[in-house]
């Protein structure tokens, strides 16, 4: 054996500018005191640093860096990317360059301390859930906001334009739309209700009773029967 007492040091290169090896009487160290690289290099198959029995980093030839926490591994690298096994804690945001973030059926995307907002596909469904006690916001800072139904952009079912109209489709047909005097129905009105306004009742239930006057401006006509053959008032 060679015994070298603490704080006497193995150095390669100069006393100055190498590499040094000893014990401090609390820790071992290999320090690289140089300004170049410290490089471990194996003619094996991968290096390992471990303790104890148990792992805490390997590092393989020509395939993956796994990273343990007592003894499990929780990190390694991959042909692809890496893979993390439990959960990930970032404190200063993800930046996605390219490429996409992928989550299998029933994994949740959760927002809020609370985990309030969610967002998954459950193998039949997609949802956007706010189980918090607010109000669920959408709101864009361009000319509207479209929900579109078969996933191309070329079948809406609802359009809502800043400043403008609210407009509401049925396959691909505009049914209903807001107007700056109020709305607009493309096809047939049905009322099971009563439509009410500040003159009284005007629409009453089918087959019901009238209760309120309608009005009718100058050449405004109502017709019984067809419009060339009817009654008209």
């Amino acid at each position: 054996n060679i015994v070298l007492n603490d704080n006497v040091k193995t150095i390669y290169g100069t006393a100055s500018d190498g590499l040094e090896i000893y014990h401090d009487g609390s820790n071992s160290l290999i320090k690289d005191t140089g300004t170049g690289n410290l490089t471990l290099d194996t003619n094996g198959n991968q290096i390992n640093f471990g303790g104890g029995g148990e792992n805490f980093a390997v590092f393989r030839k020509d395939t993956s860096v796994d990273l343990f926490y007592n003894g499990l591994k929780k990190f390694e690298t991959t042909n692809t990317g890496v893979s993390i096994t439990g959960q990930a804690v970032v404190s200063n945001g993800i930046d996605v360059n390219g490429g996409t973030v992928d989550l299998i059926d029933n994994v949740r995307l959760r927002l809020g301390t609370a985990s309030d907002l969610q967002i998954y596909h459950d193998g039949s469904n997609s949802y956007v859930r706010d189980v918090g006690t607010g109000r669920l916001w959408i709101d864009s800072n361009g000319q509207g906001v479209s929900i579109i139904s078969d996933g191309s952009g070329a079948k809406p079912m609802a359009h809502f334009y800043k400043d403008a109209a609210v407009e509401l489709y049925y396959n691909n047909i505009l049914r209903l739309e807001t107007l700056t005097a109020g709305a607009k129905v493309t096809g047939d009105l049905e009322v099971t209700g009563t439509i009410t306004g500040a003159g009284g009742s005007f629409l009453p239930l089918i087959g019901g009773t009238m209760t309120g006057d309608t009005i009718h401006n100058d050449n405004v006509k109502s017709i019984y029967g067809t419009a060339s053959d009817g009654l008209e008032i």
